[in-house]
């Protein structure tokens, strides 16, 4: 009798196993469950060279530590600062999103908002920054439309950034390689914390993008230079 509990224990354990790890009808072991995919960056990496909490320079204290948010990139100087920053986040974003908002705004190549083509009111444009890049919009109804094909108009207003910076571009060299430019066939323009920049091939995109600070600070002191 004590036999005979003890089997029906077994095969109700048996019964009861998730799927994943029972034996297909094949004999063979099933595969795993995949991990699920870690957030992916959203827009542009981060185009400050500074950190948002310390104001120290970035890559001071060594490799600088990258978090995202929704998405949304941000470096640190250190491991310390990223708990600082979001004890309370609305504010410590709205801080980020005024910097770039002065350090873009400069060069900013549109009158007119990306979403309804109409020009932008002398007085109370909106500045919106989506994935670390300023975006000026008519009126804060048209968030709402840039959110539904944000990429679509990001695409607008980078090649309205191509187009403004073009011909007055300094830069000989690309500035991941410092192979000549045309020395591997067309430069390959890419928009980085507003900046076009060129490169000398799609290989040094990747880098580009690892450090952006660095190649938008050598792309400001040639336009300043040639002034």
């Amino acid at each position: 009798m004590k036999f005979r509990t003890l089997a029906t224990l077994v095969c109700l354990s048996v019964a009861a196993m998730p799927a994943m790890s029972q034996p297909k009808e094949s004999g063979q072991p099933a595969k795993p469950t995949a991990p699920a995919k870690a957030d992916k960056r959203v827009g542009d990496p981060y185009p400050l060279a500074t950190c948002p909490i310390s104001g120290k320079k970035l890559g001071e204290m060594g490799v600088p530590v990258t978090r995202l948010y929704e998405g949304r990139e941000v470096k640190f100087c250190c491991d310390q600062c990223p708990s600082s920053f979001e004890k309370d986040l609305a504010a410590s974003m709205a801080k980020v999103d005024a910097a770039i908002v002065k350090d873009q705004a400069p060069l900013y190549p549109l009158d007119t908002s990306v979403v309804t083509g109409k020009k932008l009111p002398e007085k109370g444009a909106v500045d919106l920054v989506y994935g670390n890049r300023l975006v000026r919009l008519g009126a804060d109804s048209e968030k709402a439309e840039f959110l539904k094909e944000p990429a679509k108009y990001i695409e607008t207003l980078d090649k309205a950034v191509i187009a403004a910076q073009e011909k007055t571009y300094t830069l000989k060299k690309c500035p991941v390689s410092d192979e000549d430019l045309g020395s591997m066939g067309k430069p390959k323009d890419i928009v980085l914390g507003g900046r076009l920049i060129k490169l000398c091939c799609k290989s040094c995109v990747k880098d580009a993008m690892k450090d952006p600070a660095k190649y938008i600070a050598q792309v400001d002191e040639a336009r300043k230079a040639k002034k």
